[in-house]
């Protein structure tokens, strides 16, 4: 009914199994749901598979981290949450997991190349009943958290495994569950900066694997009217560029240049062709919707946003030290 391939379906019933579980875990009101996930299983603003589960825990769980900190108290507070993360949240998650009658599943925590990473990645994998079509797929559910996002704002929605809701009237349906999540329209402005600031790098330092999807989320959002909502909310815009400087900067980037009237999430010509093999394989193997958007409709998308940005009724008054002094 939906244009999904059945491997699809059946990894998205164990996303959602594992989101419902977490949300059962004792440090479930300190965390919230965000990422593309968020946007295509709470929103149903996205028709694009999402396989991890981006989840943002309260800083202020950890004691001494209350409001702003210094950069020192960030490096701790990231070691702090990673080892959290990789102790008691990993073996609360596996028994909650046990608690619901799973126990033929294989739980990894990826290593981490530094001590203070973050997010910190688990990943569950699950005895999958259908072959995998393709490798952009596996048989795994990927856990990211992460201490340095944002919480707020988010709102509480009700959702399920999509098989359960399209056969919402039968027997094996499980009931729908309700999990904080990230509102949107801040979803919608983090992927416009991190495609600003993946493309203000040194062009030998830009990526590409796997974040075309940013670009049809972004497209995705705008055509449904978040662009509208999140261009005119100048504290919300402030509140991010001001928060990615402070918990998340890349090194070479201006963040003076997150002002509306010259952030450019644009694709440079250098990697453009890079990013377009990316989205033809994405496309091919995560979007479902029959109406796939053309690469050239989400750089036409680009443009047009860049230019309403430059518009906005309110000005940027932000400021931050240039990076090359």
């Amino acid at each position: 009914q939906m244009g999904m391939s059945a491997f699809a379906v059946e990894k998205d019933w164990w996303v959602s199994r594992t989101l419902d579980i977490i949300f059962q875990m004792p440090i479930a009101a300190n965390l919230v749901f965000k990422g593309g996930t968020s946007l295509s299983k709470a929103w149903k603003l996205i028709n694009r598979f999402s396989e991890d589960i981006d989840l943002a825990i309260d800083k202020e769980f950890f004691n001494g981290y209350k409001g702003d900190i210094s950069k020192t108290k960030i490096t701790r507070l990231r070691k702090e949450a990673g080892a959290y993360t990789t102790g008691v949240f990993f073996e609360e998650l596996q028994e909650k997991f046990r608690e619901n009658g799973f126990t033929n599943l294989e739980f990894k925590v990826i290593e981490a190349k530094d001590s203070d990473q973050d997010p910190r990645v688990l990943e569950i994998y699950y005895p999958n009943l259908i072959v995998p079509g393709s490798e952009y797929v596996l048989p795994r559910v990927q856990i990211e958290v992460s201490c340095r996002s944002l919480r707020e704002p988010f709102t509480f929605q009700k959702f399920g495994a999509l098989v359960d809701e399209v056969y919402a009237e039968r027997d094996f349906a499980a009931p729908v569950f309700e999990v904080p999540t990230v509102n949107p329209e801040r979803t919608f402005l983090e992927k416009l900066f991190l495609l600003h600031e993946e493309f203000h790098r040194p062009v030998e330092k830009m990526r590409v694997d796997r974040l075309s999807r940013h670009l049809y989320d972004v497209h995705q959002l705008a055509q449904a009217g978040i662009a509208e909502s999140a261009f005119g909310d100048k504290e919300l815009y402030e509140t991010i560029v001001f928060h990615r400087y402070k918990f998340s900067r890349v090194g070479e980037v201006d963040y003076n240049h997150h002002n509306p009237k010259t952030l450019n999430p644009i694709p440079p010509a250098e990697v453009i062709g890079e990013w377009e093999s990316d989205y033809a394989k994405m496309k091919e193997d995560m979007i479902y919707d029959g109406n796939k958007p053309s690469f050239e409709d989400l750089i036409n998308n680009l443009e047009v946003l860049r230019a309403e940005l430059q518009v906005v009724a309110w000005d940027f008054d932000c400021k931050f030290p240039n990076p090359s002094q």
